[in-house]
């Protein structure tokens, strides 16, 4: 979590008579200096958050939240966002830069014919927490891309994995009436139309200034796991020409060697990390979409449908015709 997002909650707090002192006590950040830009790790993000679920008691703490955030308060991944061309870009680039914001969140940009899904996932989580953390990305995403279009045109559709709250009203007043509770996954997903909104703000230059900043910072973070995680968010928004190890060096501005050695003390090397992200989008469009498997064969990079099949089994142990059956068996249970 960005150093920016803490105050805003503490001024949430403070509303209730819920003091900096008492939501940091014991948490090793008492002194904590708030106008220094910093990253918490996922521990210390959820201890606080946690922290403050349980001195608040309020189901609602989390869309209040998101509501605050305004992109100026981020600082400077506020701005790369800011100045982004489109809605879609804003949505790849919060999914790029989403360990400054929720480290403890699985977020993932899925995309289907005529639509894009922004889905998040916490299940080790403690579930209040798990629903603070969704309920604030989503609020904080809605809330803001209505002041960036100058519109409520970018229109998403909002489904929770949780029970409908007592104040629904609340939530409508946030995200509008497109709300569906008790469903299997969460997420807020976007049609082409919305997709292609522009952002008022939009500056491409100060963006690639704003990105290469928000690069620096990351790549500066001391906790473990941040490059490997960068390089899967850069596949997995790609497309279907996934990049070369030295084209995804680039974009994180370092040589590939400097990329191929950081991995290597992360634990991990580019190609398994490939593989990783094929099998991830293999598994959403075999169960998530009818496409046959030479299409997805194409979507994955594979130039025929045999390699798919030979990876996908050395990837899972299974083949990809046992995953589609299984979906078939489930849908008619």
């Amino acid at each position: 979590m960005i150093s920016f997002v803490l105050p805003v909650l503490i001024d949430l707090l403070a509303e209730q008579g819920i003091s900096k002192t008492q939501l940091l006590e014991n948490t090793g950040l008492e002194g904590l200096d708030l106008s220094k830009t910093q990253l918490f790790s996922a521990e210390q993000a959820d201890e606080i958050c946690g922290r403050a679920l349980a001195l608040a008691d309020d189901s609602l703490l989390g869309i209040k939240l998101g509501t605050r955030l305004d992109m100026v308060s981020l600082g400077i991944l506020g701005y790369a966002l800011m100045t982004s061309a489109t809605v879609d870009d804003v949505l790849k680039l919060l999914v790029r830069y989403k360990r400054a914001l929720l480290p403890s969140v699985r977020i993932d940009l899925i995309a289907s014919e005529g639509s894009v899904e922004l889905r998040s996932a916490a299940p080790h989580l403690p579930q209040a927490l798990e629903q603070f953390y969704k309920d604030a990305l989503y609020a904080g995403l809605v809330t803001n891309l209505k002041l960036l279009t100058d519109s409520q045109s970018a229109v998403a559709e909002l489904e929770l994995n949780y029970g409908q709250p007592q104040d629904r009203a609340f939530y409508e007043s946030v995200f509008g009436s497109n709300i569906q509770f008790n469903s299997s996954r969460c997420g807020l997903t976007f049609d082409a139309q919305s997709l292609a909104v522009t952002i008022s703000t939009s500056d491409p230059v100060a963006q690639d200034v704003f990105r290469r900043e928000c690069d620096r910072i990351l790549a500066n973070d001391s906790y473990s796991g941040a490059v490997s995680e960068r390089v899967v968010q850069l596949l997995l928004l790609s497309g279907s020409e996934f990049p070369t190890a030295a084209a995804v060096a680039q974009q994180m501005y370092m040589s590939e060697s400097t990329l191929q050695r950081r991995l290597t003390r992360e634990g991990t090397r580019f190609q398994p990390l490939l593989d990783q992200v094929r099998y991830r989008l293999a598994l959403e469009y075999l169960q998530g979409t009818d496409l046959p498997a030479a299409e997805i064969a194409a979507l994955l990079g594979f130039n025929n449908s045999a390699n798919f099949r030979r990876s996908f089994k050395r990837w899972s142990g299974t083949t990809p015709l046992h995953i589609r059956q299984a979906k078939i068996t489930a849908s008619t249970l």
